[in-house]
């Protein structure tokens, strides 16, 4: 490995060489760029999405399934990290610096390249609790690979991909497209994922309480849980329409809670008895789908302050 630029020195008799005087002997330039590049690291960010309204779509293949709905996105989200395996880095998927087999990262992986990587991620919110941490792994991971090996894929193609990779892996149907586009906003076009409309909505901070993980396979694998949750997001989705341009921060609350409520996923009594009380107080509040947690527009016992983002995923 080459640290410094004076350890080379350029062989003007052989202008395709270089002489490491680390090493002791000359260098070509195909294997001097090798050795810029193995330890190149190539970092990429993608946000967090909550869900606040959703209704599923059946596809055929099933990779192609997806939702729609109402979701915003944080501030806070997924650091991905990719760079060549090395003696020093080995090839795999890290989480918080601990070796993961994560099929949703694996996927993007194996639908991208065979050359082995290193992929270290850094989440800011714990998995299974709402925040589309595995959507925006895929995504920030497919976005890194494609800088660092120069594959010249499209934005839309890498987003694809990473929405591919959660409905294979069971682990989301719709955070990929809020976390390609960033904002407050709502999906309403079947099969094309990553297209959706801002809501006339704008907020910079909420406040969120993570309860615990709901195991997202559980739910969007059962048809008999999907047929109660599709016919509630439907009614919700159509209600909002309606308000058009008039519609206000704290209605989508109400909505989706409404939508938590007769969907049958808001059942944690503790949340259920926390999200009454912001009401009866004056403010707005619902469960984040799907994960035992609540967002709220106003602070309330132990819960966190979080800040918008109107922005997607990119490269750092």
């Amino acid at each position: 490995m080459l640290e410094k630029k004076e350890k080379m020195q350029w062989n003007a008799r052989h202008p395709h060489y270089w002489w490491c005087r680390h090493h002791c002997h000359y260098v070509s330039n195909t294997h001097l760029l090798h050795l810029k590049t193995e330890n190149l690291a190539i970092r990429a960010f993608a946000p967090a999405n909550i869900s606040l309204i959703f209704e599923t779509y059946p596809a055929s293949p099933p990779h192609g399934r997806g939702s729609l709905g109402v979701g915003i996105t944080l501030t806070e989200g997924v650091e991905a990290c990719v760079q060549h395996a090395s003696s020093q880095h080995p090839a795999g998927i890290f989480v918080q610096g601990e070796a993961w087999e994560f099929s949703t990262v694996q996927y993007v992986l194996a639908a991208l390249t065979t050359t082995p990587l290193h992929i270290d991620l850094s989440a800011a919110f714990p998995f299974g609790c709402g925040f589309g941490m595995s959507g925006a792994s895929a995504l920030a991971t497919a976005l890194a690979i494609n800088e660092l090996l120069h594959l010249g894929k499209s934005s839309h193609e890498l987003g694809m991909v990473a929405h591919h990779a959660e409905v294979a892996a069971a682990t989301g149907l719709g955070d990929v497209g809020g976390q390609f586009n960033g904002g407050i906003m709502m999906k309403t076009v079947r099969y094309q994922p990553l297209f959706v409309t801002q809501l006339p909505l704008h907020t910079e901070t909420l406040h969120v309480r993570i309860h615990g993980p709901i195991h997202t396979a559980d739910v969007i694998d059962s048809a008999e849980k999907l047929q109660l949750i599709n016919a509630a997001g439907h009614h919700a989705l159509a209600q909002l329409v309606a308000h058009g341009s008039n519609l206000t921060l704290g209605q989508l609350f109400d909505l989706s809670h409404h939508f938590a409520t007769s969907s049958g996923l808001l059942t944690h009594q503790e949340m259920i008895t926390t999200i009454d009380h912001i009401k009866a107080t004056g403010g707005h509040a619902t469960m984040i789908m799907l994960g035992e947690a609540i967002v709220s527009t106003v602070p309330f016992p132990d819960s966190r302050k979080v800040t918008v983002a109107y922005c997607g995923g990119h490269l750092l």
